[in-house]
């Protein structure tokens, strides 16, 4: 019996090793962090600049109503519900110049500005040409894609002013039983190329953290924590445990009987 044991053991401790060090890793731990009590997290949040092929759509306000139809885009019976699609055909593309051509006014250089910036630029020089008119100019193409182990991956329009990696996550159906929550790959377009980088959900950390609020068209990817393996030996446990449990059985039946 002991000889029988140790063969039990040395198949059970091997596979229970394995599914212990692939198992999931939970959200944003932090052991400071108690019932009842606060923790507040500063965080750095970064305002994205207009790049090349950027669109924008550039509504002018308080024009008549030929004026008016040069700058806004309208739906198919004149009004506004237009869709993505619209917007982005129809709206003001930066080109690789930085510059966008608006109707009158001409070329404006906004490459490089924030959105904010770049509206009120676009207000000082539709100013110089129409009185009583407001500006209000928004991101077409603000979006984020999740791929990887997430529920449903995915690009993913953004109608708000900012979204947090937690949000993007949330929007794709989050992670799922198998993803590396701790390895989450951020990859962000700039001037110079790709930038990628790990960012950790696993700890509050990430809160701090400059990625923590994601800029339009980054793509977020969630890998495989690795775990099928531990769940394939979770079965093969289980099955090795009912095969042993019934030749137990037969034995003390057998043993039994022929006492």
């Amino acid at each position: 019996m002991r000889t029988s044991t140790k063969l039990l053991l040395a198949l059970i401790v091997p596979l229970l090793a394995s599914c212990v060090s692939r198992r999931s890793v939970n959200y944003l731990n932090d052991p400071s962090l108690t019932p009842g009590a606060s923790k507040l997290f500063e965080n750095q949040k970064f305002e994205y600049r207009l790049q090349v092929n950027d669109v924008l759509s550039i509504r002018v306000l308080g024009l008549d109503d030929q004026t008016h139809r040069y700058f806004n885009i309208e739906g198919p019976g004149g009004g506004m519900g237009v869709t993505d699609a619209s917007m982005y055909v129809n709206g003001f593309s930066i080109d690789k110049s930085g510059n966008v051509q608006l109707p009158q006014v001409g070329k404006v250089a906004l490459l490089g500005l924030t959105v904010s910036e770049a509206q009120e630029l676009v207000q000082r020089k539709v100013k110089e040409y129409f009185t009583n008119a407001t500006v209000i100019l928004k991101m077409v193409n603000w979006r984020v894609s999740v791929l990887g182990a997430v529920g449903r991956p995915g690009t993913y329009m953004v109608y708000n002013n900012q979204i947090t990696i937690l949000d993007a996550l949330s929007m794709a159906g989050g992670p799922n039983e198998l993803a590396d929550k701790s390895h989450v790959t951020l990859m962000r377009q700039s001037d110079r190329g790709v930038q990628a980088l790990y960012v950790d959900l696993s700890t509050t950390d990430v809160l701090r953290s400059e990625y923590y609020y994601l800029l339009p068209n980054d793509v977020v990817y969630v890998p495989n924590l690795g775990a099928r393996p531990g769940r394939l030996n979770l079965e093969i446990l289980a099955i090795i445990l009912s095969t042993l449990s019934t030749a137990a059985v037969v034995f003390t039946v057998i043993k039994t009987n022929t006492q």
